[in-house]
């Protein structure tokens, strides 16, 4: 294994930052790169969940079946 002062000396800071803030690929069958989120977000085993889905995400609740909801815009004024 090498160390990471021999890593570093084989690339230059341009590529440092672009692995830094590259997008994660998926490495097994049940891994994905969600289209709203752009995490690396796993199926679960019970084929109807997934995980890894970023704060935020639309998708993220699906893991417990949960539905997200938007939020409620209002004018600021008294509720009814």
């Amino acid at each position: 294994m090498k160390s990471l002062e021999d890593l570093l000396g084989e690339i230059d800071r341009d590529e440092l930052d672009r692995r830094i803030c590259s997008h994660p690929k998926p490495r097994t069958s049940r891994e994905f790169v969600c289209p709203e989120c752009e995490a690396r977000c796993t199926r679960l085993l019970n084929k109807d969940g997934e995980a890894g889905h970023a704060k935020g995400c639309s998708r993220r609740l699906r893991r417990t079946g949960s539905v997200r909801k938007p939020p409620m815009l209002t004018d600021g004024g008294e509720s009814q």
